[in-house]
């Protein structure tokens, strides 16, 4: 572990090393001057002046605006706008504490998240970010989400409770921030709580141990920079530190970001812009080449065993079609708010806005093509806050600030958030309809009350269901994990890997069935009959006996040879020269002819070990 603390500590000081030897007016960046920032009254434009400007309000604060009160997006400390008689803060810690309730009532855990959180416990106890200790693969795809829980975990050595306190904190911070400095004013931030509290996905998701919360924060903050004042370079660097950061969580959420960057190094272009927006993204490309040498790859294994199925594209594209049925039918209201910001934003010409439709576009159609994911509503929670935030901050509904035009938009919310099927305010849910005709299931039910396994005795992951006595999470996975332990077995197939891997311990070498944190057979193609999300592999003959004696015995000598190769990289000395010769053969394509024509002369049924490949 102690490897890894000079990189992190160089990595986090590199803006700051930089602008000692160039500085771009980055001063007062720490988090104790945005505190600062965030604290001084300021006031925005007036709310009839001329949209086409984004990013051009002085940075000294204007005079009060008329007509709708003060400008109240993102320039600091909010004030109060006429028509709010100071109880706008009241209605927003209100809405706070609803948001808050039913995020705690409907948290749960999900076995995804438990990959993670195997990582974390090798992490901390000095095994490396490995999953199998005894290889290095990337089996997580949010390394920044990783590093947060890792110090909370290695102080508490408790990982449920720990990983939901960083969860609901993340999940509080973002709609604060929200409702207090981005929504055009408090009540439109109230509403805009109530609407994130209306959509099954974005509660959901505010739990469940995965990336979305950070992701949710690092969006508001974002936007927060985005519309605070005239694009300065110091600005454009910002942005480019958050969206690097969002980059950090999770890759793919860059697509959001990209066209806002895009935008703001436009009004501000030149070199010394480029040098802000690649010092913003150092900490992205310091994990990048960090990642590159110590994992031999510059994706997470999950991008690979992903994308790397042999599944057509069309097939693919009809599935994440399918994906986008199955949420409209899980939450609706995340497609009508989507659909409705969009609408606003091109009907009243917010022009400034327009980057953040472009980035939702680009980030729907990549989910599209990718075939979405199997947990319904997962990949939308992100669009869906952008989508709030528009409509928190369209010129259209600032009448809404005043006297009670406000009721009937509170009204359509409620109803909403009310006829939604097995709607998330309701005291008990009792859907029993997990998985659809796609493959995409209702995650949270599946887990939750432990409707997935039911015939199992399990009381499932939720937190309502704690339990002070025996194994929690109470989860028939896990209770294998700790029998595989306890067996001293040294290599095992596995399935669910989340709570089975992290219950198993670090001295159990499982091969994932799905490839998720296996080097090799996340780049073999899968089985047929694939669901989305879960790319079942067959184990290549000869391959568990090669994990058990330390002897390449792998039948398929193309595949033998290839693992030789990919052995060097996974588990070779890291600063060896000719690991990192084969480092850049991998990368560069070199060994791909070693898989050409590698396929199944037979389909594996369910529990098999090995196939002939």
């Amino acid at each position: 572990m102690v490897i890894f603390v000079p990189l992190i500590v160089a990595c986090a000081l590199v803006p700051y090393a930089v602008r000692r030897l160039a500085p771009i007016g980055w001063a007062g960046f720490g988090p104790v001057s945005i505190l600062h920032q965030l604290g001084t009254t300021v006031t925005r434009e007036k709310a009839d002046e001329p949209t086409a400007g984004a990013l051009a309000v002085a940075d000294e604060p204007p005079m009060a605006a008329a007509g709708v009160g003060p400008d109240r997006r993102v320039e600091g400390r909010t004030t109060t706008a006429p028509g709010e008689n100071g109880n706008g803060k009241t209605i927003i810690g209100f809405s706070l504490v609803f948001f808050l309730f039913i995020v705690l009532k409907n948290a749960w855990m999900s076995d995804d998240a438990y990959i993670t959180f195997r990582v974390v416990d090798n992490f901390v106890h000095g095994y490396g970010l490995t999953w199998n200790p005894d290889e290095r693969v990337q089996a997580y795809t949010h390394p920044l989400w990783m590093f947060l829980i890792s110090p909370i975990y290695a102080v508490s050595h408790e990982i449920y409770f720990s990983s939901l306190l960083l969860s609901i904190t993340a999940s509080l911070l973002a709609a604060g921030l929200f409702a207090f400095y981005v929504a055009r004013s408090l009540l439109l931030g109230a509403l805009g709580i109530l609407t994130l509290a209306a959509s099954k996905s974005f509660v959901n998701f505010s739990t469940s141990g995965l990336e979305n919360p950070l992701s949710h924060l690092l969006i508001v903050a974002f936007v927060l920079v985005f519309y605070r004042g005239r694009v300065q370079k110091r600005h454009l660097f910002r942005l480019a530190l958050i969206a690097g950061l969002a980059a950090l969580n999770r890759v793919d959420s860059l697509l959001l970001y990209a066209p806002a960057l895009l935008y703001a190094f436009y009004k501000v272009p030149g070199w010394s812009s480029v040098k802000a927006i690649v010092l913003g993204f150092s900490p992205f490309l310091c994990w990048e080449i960090f990642s590159l040498w110590y994992y031999g790859f510059p994706f997470p294994n999950t991008a690979y065993a992903k994308l790397n199925t042999g599944a057509g594209n069309g097939q693919l594209l009809k599935q994440g079609v399918g994906y986008f049925i199955s949420s409209f039918n899980f939450d609706p209201i995340l497609f009508l708010i989507i659909a409705g910001s969009i609408t606003v934003i091109l009907l009243q010409k917010e022009w400034k806005s327009l980057p953040f439709v472009i980035g939702m576009a680009l980030y729907l159609f990549y989910t599209v093509k990718i075939g979405g994911d199997f947990m319904a509503g997962r990949f939308l929670t992100e669009p869906y806050l952008i989508a709030v935030i528009l409509l928190a901050r369209s010129v259209s509904l600032a009448p809404l600030s005043l006297g009670w035009n406000w009721l009937p938009a509170l009204t359509v919310i409620v109803v909403a958030a009310v006829l939604v099927p097995n709607s998330s305010w309701y005291t008990v849910n009792k859907d029993n309809t997990v998985v659809d005709i796609r493959g995409v299931a209702d995650e949270r039910a599946y887990y939750f009350n432990g409707i997935g396994v039911n015939d199992m005795g399990v009381s499932g992951t939720g937190i309502l269901n704690f339990q002070r006595s025996g194994l929690w999470p109470n989860w028939p996975w896990g209770a294998l994990g700790v029998q595989v332990r306890q067996s001293h077995q040294r290599v095992v197939m596995g399935y669910g890997i989340g709570f089975f891997g992290f219950e198993a311990g670090p001295h159990v070498h499982i091969v994932d069935a799905f490839a998720l944190a296996d080097p090799l057979l996340a780049r073999l193609p899968a089985q047929p009959g694939w669901r989305i999300g879960h790319f079942m592999r067959a184990v290549p003959v000869g391959y568990l006996d090669t994990l058990r004696s330390g002897k390449n015995v792998i039948r398929n000598r193309n595949l033998a040879l290839y693992y030789s190769k990919l052995q060097s990289v996974t588990r070779g000395p890291l600063f060896d020269l000719g690991r990192l010769v084969e480092i850049v053969k991998f990368n560069t394509g070199a060994y791909n002819h070693l898989l050409k024509g590698v396929g199944y002369v037979c389909k594996v049924p369910p529990g098999a070990i090995d196939c002939e490949v």
